[in-house]
């Protein structure tokens, strides 16, 4: 026998957010099957996963507030939403939470009326952040859904029977979804982000009824194993795709003219999402030309949170072949060329940067070489080892996708990023993520998680990769040679007599980190770039020494035409191109300098 609903004839902040809750475990508890159907705007298997990291953030969010007035809690959710909105339909979620915290300005608590009116302007403004709205989407759903409450909201006295009739509406829509759009029909299926929707409605009328939430959402599905067939994915060609990269960042500023900044936008790119508020906006595009889309919406506002997925890329992995079993995971110190990254699924947790008091995520609000242009005139540059949050987003992600991780990082000695990366770890599923110490930075670091992505993708099991990985961190060394010892003794690693000294004799010094401690370690003192640059050459030899199969790569700082010169010594003398040559991470910069160049060495 069904339980009968409790009656509640209003919901305030509190309430407001036990059932938004509920709703966020329902749609992570189903977030597979999300991944399993979506096969519109693009069959690349990430609706559900999308859709629950928003989620996530909402819970992370409003886990802490306990404000009663329903307008400020709607507030911390539309706000929660907008910071961590992913993907189409998590963007489209953000901006209806948006529309429903407008809904309800300046109110404690909301009666069924007033909950169908604030559901209408959250449907409204959801569809009008769209350039171009499809019918048979997760748009098409809630404007049912809200229309339906709206013309039957006088019908109910109190909430769960107009939810209650209300799912049925959406549920309805839903079904429908199919025969309204080709690539639906063709898969047989519904639309993902539309049945994500569902599954938050149907989360909250079955708290209703039971008038309970027994589980902590935030942990509920850490100790599932990744699954996703791609089945639906299959039968839906992408080759063709118009726009190829799934591009998404966040604006901040004032007075942020949101129909023009989606005008221009709309002329680059489709899909187009720019949702949030007049000081806060989220962008979602599909487009041939990121850094255009970067460049247009830079001229609005401050920019950060940048991404570019490679759609077509992320479905053909999807298709291919199996999912691995075992997910590589980083953090933004590692130097690996993007292209490698993409192709390996490599999670990358990005380190904070302070210049001159100003804060920036590494590679994701800045790049290397926008680093590297202000450092030129900063007097104070710092880096931080990745925030609680940063680490729990890429293994929250990762682990939906993987059944273990392997996460290699930063040497510990220099920094709390192994910790930090340990620490969130052992909170979130510690028997599925290991975490290494790579004892090295920048290339170094690259090296070693290059070599445990190549074994993740040839089907090892998480124990081997990290097996591989710490073989290969305590084989890997890296060499740095220094242009200026400026940042040195501004960052008060050496003294300012000693800096000048230094100078004044043109010492270049060259520096490694050990295998085993990861300790910086000054191993030469060359009397100008020429001296310092064969010094450098000399311990890479005697690593190589009796090695086959080397393995190089060269980073620098603000440095091409000495990268290119050790890169051209390497072919030399070993008869081995670098696998590759980049601007190294700021970390790098901040420690060595603008001008440094790093070698680092691997062989079997």
């Amino acid at each position: 026998m069904a339980p009968t609903p409790n009656r509640i004839q209003y919901i305030d902040g509190i309430r407001f957010k036990r059932i938004l809750f509920a709703a966020a475990k329902r749609l992570i508890d189903k977030h597979r099957h999300l991944d399993e159907i979506n096969v519109f705007p693009v069959p690349d298997g990430d609706t559900g996963s999308n859709m629950a990291g928003t989620m996530r953030s909402i819970v992370d969010g409003a886990s802490k507030s306990l404000d009663q007035s329903i307008d400020k809690m709607s507030k911390t959710i539309a706000e929660s939403a907008l910071l961590g909105a992913r993907g189409n339909s998590g963007v489209i979620l953000a901006q209806f939470f948006c529309g429903f915290s407008e809904g309800v300005k300046d109110l404690c608590r909301i009666t069924p009326k007033q909950f169908a009116e604030a559901a209408s302007e959250a449907a409204r403004r959801a569809k009008e952040s769209m350039a171009n709205p499809r019918e048979g989407t997760i748009l098409t759903v809630i404007t049912d859904w809200a229309d339906h409450l709206k013309d039957n909201c006088d019908k109910y006295r109190d909430f769960p029977e107009l939810l209650q009739d209300s799912l049925r509406r959406a549920q309805t829509s839903l079904k429908e979804t199919t025969d309204k759009l080709a690539s639906l029909k063709t898969a047989g299926v519904v639309d993902a982000g539309a049945q994500g929707f569902v599954y938050l409605l149907d989360g909250i009328v079955d708290f209703v009824e039971r008038g309970r939430l027994d589980m902590k959402v935030e942990r509920e599905i850490i100790g599932e194993k990744g699954s996703g067939s791609g089945r639906a994915q299959e039968r839906v060609a992408v080759e063709e795709l118009t726009f190829r990269f799934c591009t998404e960042c966040m604006l901040t500023g004032k007075d942020i003219d949101r129909d023009a900044l989606r005008g221009e936008l709309s002329a680059i790119g489709d899909s187009l999402i720019v949702a949030g508020t007049s000081e806060t906006v989220r962008i979602h595009v599909h487009s041939n030309e990121p850094e255009r889309v970067f460049e247009i919406a830079a001229a609005y506002g401050e920019m950060s949170r940048r991404k570019i997925d490679d759609m077509l890329q992320q479905h053909r992995d999807l298709v291919a072949k199996a999912r691995q079993k075992v997910g590589i995971v980083t953090d933004s110190c590692c130097d690996l060329p993007e292209p490698f990254l993409r192709k390996y699924g490599i999670g990358v947790a990005p380190l904070t940067l302070n210049l001159n008091g100003q804060e920036f995520l590494d590679k994701v609000d800045i790049t290397a070489e926008e680093f590297n242009d202000r450092l030129r005139v900063s007097e104070s540059a710092k880096t931080s080892q990745p925030a609680p949050v940063e680490f729990k987003t890429v293994y929250e992600s990762m682990l939906d996708q993987y059944e273990d991780i392997v996460s290699v990082h930063l040497c510990a000695a220099n920094s709390g990023t192994f910790q930090g990366a340990r620490t969130m770890a052992s909170t979130l599923a510690d028997d599925r993520i290991s975490v290494v110490d790579s004892n090295n930075l920048t290339v170094g670091l690259g090296l070693v998680v290059r070599e445990a992505a190549l074994a993740a993708a040839r089907g090892l099991d998480a124990a081997e990769v990290a097996d591989v990985a710490r073989d290969a961190a305590s084989r890997v060394r890296i060499f740095v040679t220094l242009e200026t010892l400026d940042f040195a003794v501004r960052g008060g690693r050496m003294s300012r007599k000693m800096g000048v000294v230094a100078k004044a004799l043109n010492i270049k010094p060259v520096l490694t980190f050990h295998p085993v401690t990861g300790k910086a370690t000054v191993i030469g003192k060359g009397f100008g770039v020429h001296h310092a640059r064969g010094i450098l050459m000399r311990n890479v030899r005697k690593v190589a020494e009796d090695k086959r199969n080397l393995r190089f790569a060269v980073a620098h700082v603000a440095a091409p035409e000495t990268a290119r010169r050790y890169a051209d010594l390497l072919w030399s003398v070993f008869g081995v191109e670098p696998l590759y040559s980049m601007e190294a991470s700021p970390v790098l910069g901040c420690y060595s300098g603008l001008g440094a160049a790093a070698v680092a060495v691997l062989g079997d």
